[in-house]
Parts: structure tokens; sequence; C-alpha cells
């Protein structure tokens, strides 16, 4: 996996690279603060760009819209109201965002989720979705287990390491998917989370 770093501080960018240095999977080919010229970075053709929401608030519409995937570090300047616009940085190659309290071991494995192209949603983020769903006029009802499984789907779990996670059948795994699909009138994990944050989004 081909990665760049960038941070408001390049020193912070630094320290992640060294951070990330064991990772065997992983190729820190370059690092930016801001100022930096981004379209020169992206010449290097990363897999995956590390950044964190104050360097991404500058980043060129240009390059926000290729095909890169992006993992955005929040900080607390990130509010509530701010999960609001997570479709729409999807859209813009936005496929996970990271807590500022993560830990190490969850910011690698954020990295190899989006970087295999799912999304990976900070817990908080699954959990309020999850509770404005049930206060629309029409609500989707979902079971205890449903819930579980939106919030590891969000976290890019596949079927059989949710079924492992839940002590439960693949199978099983794959029918609770399809009644979720179903009550929420979506088709895969993608249009899934869009949809919950649509529904969330129509409650302010």
């Amino acid at each position: 996996m081909k990665i760049v770093i960038g941070c408001h501080s390049y020193l912070l960018s630094e320290g992640i690279k060294r951070l990330l240095r064991k990772e065997d999977d992983f190729e820190i080919i370059g690092i930016f603060d801001e100022g930096s010229d981004i379209e020169e970075i992206l010449k290097l053709q990363p897999d995956l760009i590390l950044v964190d929401n104050k360097i991404f608030r500058t980043l060129p519409e240009s390059v926000l819209n290729n095909r890169t995937k992006f993992l955005l570090i929040c900080d607390s300047s990130w509010t509530p109201e701010s999960d609001r616009k997570i479709p729409e940085l999807v859209l813009k190659g936005v496929y996970g965002l990271l807590a500022p309290d993560s830990t190490s071991q969850m910011l690698v494995d954020a990295m190899k989720v989006v970087h295999s192209g799912e999304l990976w949603l900070d817990r908080s983020v699954v959990k309020n979705i999850i509770t404005h769903i049930s206060r629309i006029e029409n609500p989707v009802v979902l079971t205890k287990k449903e819930k579980e499984i939106v919030d590891l789907i969000c976290h890019g779990y596949r079927n059989k390491e949710i079924a492992q996670k839940l002590d439960i059948s693949e199978q099983t795994v794959k029918s609770h998917c399809n009644r979720i699909y179903k009550k929420m009138g979506v088709t895969d994990r993608l249009q899934l989370a869009l949809y919950t944050h649509r529904i969330w989004e129509t409650q302010y």
C-alpha cells in the first residue's frame, strides 16, 4: 500500500511515518504539511492519503475528486454537526474518519479497511446515526443485533469477521444484512452508510 501523510504539523506527519515503519505492507512515499504542492505529491500515485481535517479543508476540489482514497484524522474541532457532511465527504474520496483518541492499532486497522474499499467510521458517529434513525417520522426499526451489525459494517468488518465477533454463523450475518438492506431500501454497504447519514441530516 503506497501512502502519503498530510498533517498541519510536519512534525506530526513525521511521527506518524515513524509509527507506521514497522508495518511491512505499508510504503510511505511522501509527507506534506500546509503550503505543500499537493498536485506534485499526487503524481506519486498513492493508494491512500492519511490527512488531518485542518489540511483537508484546504485541499483543492481537483484533488478530492481523484481516485485516491482519503482517511481523515479528526481533532477537537470536529463536532457532531460535522458528521452530517459525511455523505459529501465520501463522494470526495473520504472512506474513513479516525477519532483523535484512536490508538495506533486502530490507525493501522482503519488504513487497511479503507485501502480495501470499505468504510471506517468512528464508533460515536455510528451510535449517533442509529440513535437519530429511531427519531424520524417513519422510523426504520432495527433489532439490537441489527444495530450491532450496522456498527460493525461501518467499521469495515466483513461478514466472516462479524460472525466471529458476534458468535453467530456467517449465513446468519448474511440474513441479518439482507433484512437491514430491505428495511433501509439499499443494496450495499456504501449505500447503507449514505442512507443513515441522509436520514439523520433531515432531523436538523
